[in-house]
């Protein structure tokens, strides 16, 4: 859990900021796990409220689509976003503690989802899995018969053969 202090920013007039550098190591993001999360994050004070604005770097494990192994994803998060100082508020999703203080790691898992692919491939030519036995065909070739024939049409196949 990362924790900012932003209470010099509360009474402060509009326009005041405050700049930090995030640099934290492996993270576990309730359904997501990162590397790292690297970049400079400043909060301006602004009329009802904070704003964010960053640009992170991260390394997401993500699951491959096509034959389903994880593989490491490097994104740069863009975030600009406004904070509520205490009470919420329609429209205002991230708040600070009553003390100032925030944790931006919500924030950053929300964007790590945005940024993420619909469909995460491992490489462009990933071959993905058989259908039949789930051989990786990136690791090994198929250990099915050659001959593959749709269970629907069996009796047409056989019907055919004679």
């Amino acid at each position: 859990m990362v924790q900012i202090d932003l209470s010099p920013l509360i009474g402060a007039r509009p326009g005041e900021r405050l700049s930090f550098t995030l640099d934290e190591g492996p993270q576990h993001l309730d359904d997501i796990s990162v590397a790292f999360l690297r970049g400079p994050i400043q909060f301006t004070r602004v009329q009802g409220g904070i704003l964010v604005e960053a640009r992170v770097e991260t390394r997401v494990e993500i699951e491959c689509v096509r034959c389903l192994e994880p593989f490491p994803y490097d994104t740069v998060l863009e975030v600009e976003e406004t904070i509520g100082l205490g009470r919420p508020r329609p429209g205002i999703t991230y708040t600070l503690t009553e003390e100032g203080w925030f944790d931006p790691l919500p924030l950053l898992r929300e964007q790590i989802w945005v940024n993420l692919p619909m469909k995460p491939l491992c490489r462009l030519d990933c071959k993905g899995i058989c259908p039949e036995c789930g051989a990786n065909l990136n690791l090994e070739p198929c250990r099915c018969a050659e001959e593959r024939v749709d269970p629907r049409l069996a009796p047409l196949a056989q019907f055919l053969k004679k």
